[in-house]
């Protein structure tokens, strides 16, 4: 058994025209349970400067929330479903589970 938790949920790093932040990247997701490899934080970190910023306004992505979903998906049931992520392309396992 595995539980995700997961959030696109984010603000951007720098204030729009009219000054707000809108809804932007940075969100997280935590992956719990008995095989989890856990105490680890996974992905690069790009840092805050502006040339590492996408659109020069929100974090960039470390890590595809379809990657988790999909070595979830692997892990509890040996593939994942057919047509979960259409299109996507998995990379190699982030070694989410021991």
């Amino acid at each position: 058994m595995a539980v995700v938790v997961l959030s696109e949920f984010g603000r951007r790093l720098r204030a729009n025209k009219s000054g707000g932040t809108d809804h932007g990247r940075g969100g997280l997701a935590m992956v719990l349970g008995e095989s989890v490899r856990g105490g680890r934080v996974l992905g690069r970190w790009p840092g805050l400067a502006q040339d590492k910023l996408d659109e020069g306004v929100d974090l960039a992505v470390a890590n595809d929330y379809r990657s988790i979903l999909h070595e979830v998906l692997v892990h509890l049931d040996g593939k994942a479903a057919p047509g979960a992520f259409p299109g996507f392309k998995p990379p190699a396992p982030l070694g989410l589970f021991s």
